[in-house]
């Protein structure tokens, strides 16, 4: 017995020293650190894949997209700002420059160079995102080409052409601050104000006997109601879905130059009037072959299209309020 505690206790040894060697042996690698960046002082953004550049610039009033200085998607620039602020490595993937295999070849690769003035201020090349969706691949240098595992999954965040980065709002406004509203289609007319909603008889008769501090009374808001021209209580929940699908409108694309001028000369299917403390005005027009309806606005210089799914509830809205629906189910009633 103590023979084979003996055997048993040199093969234990044994078999911890060649561990221990093995350990020793093994290749042991340090991240780099990635240092910080003062997005403040980005100015430029210049994203590029394959044949595409696409290139970000920030002026006066906010950032900017193309040589035509469109404005940019301002929640867009947000997301990559942040980014690119601070990017930290999980893990070294590959130093054999098996660039394909990573997304990070000419071909597929997403380039980007951010720059404060004429100073590149963060340079990296993004790949396919990582089995676990929470990573993705990169290299920093076109030099090394190291592939390392980043965290976060950020690619979609910059594989984007121009028309993409564009901001698509269209129309935006606070809907308690309309004061009037004008709708005009083919010639019929609706006009919507905003009055004082009346007092309920029950506090007619409370008024004296229930008084209210005169503070309170200064800064409640007052209740408000849609009336049209000849003083009728309008449809007020239809007004408050059209002021909805209004306030905050984004458009589906941009129309170019040509197209955009086409509309000039065509007189408009729907025309919107919103009055707070100045006035929006939308046009709409028929739709295109593609089932988008076309548009402009005051809001912005630009001609556009509008999903076909958006610009029917308008559409809906608008024509409820100037009585159409109503009177084409008369119609079809009459006909049954």
């Amino acid at each position: 017995m103590k023979k084979e505690y003996i055997i048993l206790i040199i093969l234990i040894i044994g078999l911890s020293a060649y561990l221990g060697l093995k350990k020793d042996d093994q290749v042991h690698y340090e991240l780099p650190t990635i240092p910080q960046v003062d997005t403040t002082r980005i100015d430029r953004l210049e994203i590029s894949k394959a044949d595409r550049l696409v290139v970000l610039n920030k002026g006066e009033k906010g950032w900017t997209v193309t040589d035509k200085n469109v404005p940019a998607n301002p929640d867009d620039i947000e997301l990559i700002l942040g980014t690119l602020e601070k990017i930290k490595l999980s893990a070294l993937v590959s130093e054999a420059k098996d660039l394909r295999r990573y997304e990070l070849d000419d071909i597929h690769a997403v380039k980007v160079k951010a720059l404060a003035g004429k100073e590149v201020v963060r340079s990296l090349v993004i790949g396919k995102t990582a089995p676990s969706y929470n990573h993705t691949f990169i290299y920093l240098d076109n030099k090394d080409q190291t592939v390392y595992q980043a965290n976060g999954n950020f690619k979609s965040q910059f594989d984007k052409a121009a028309a993409d980065f564009r901001d698509k709002k269209v129309l935006g406004f606070d809907p308690a601050g309309i004061k009037k509203i004008t709708l005009e289609k083919q010639g019929k007319t609706v006009t919507l104000v905003k009055a004082p909603a009346p007092e309920k008889p029950d506090q007619e008769k409370d008024k004296d006997k229930y008084k209210k501090d005169l503070t309170a009374e200064k800064t409640a808001p007052k209740e408000t109601i849609w009336k049209n021209e000849s003083g009728s209580v309008a449809d007020q929940k239809t007004i408050s879905d059209l002021l909805s699908s209004l306030s905050d409108l984004e458009c589906r694309a941009f129309m170019d130059d040509d197209k955009a001028a086409r509309l000039k000369e065509t007189a408009p299917s729907y025309k919107i009037l919103l009055e707070n403390d100045k006035t929006f005005v939308l046009n709409l027009f028929n739709k295109n072959d593609d089932q988008d309806m076309e548009g402009s606005c005051s809001y912005t210089p630009y001609a556009f299209t509008l999903n076909s799914y958006k610009a029917e509830d308008i559409v809906s809205y608008t024509d409820k309020l100037l009585g159409i629906e109503q009177q084409q189910d008369r119609t079809e009633s009459d006909k049954q």
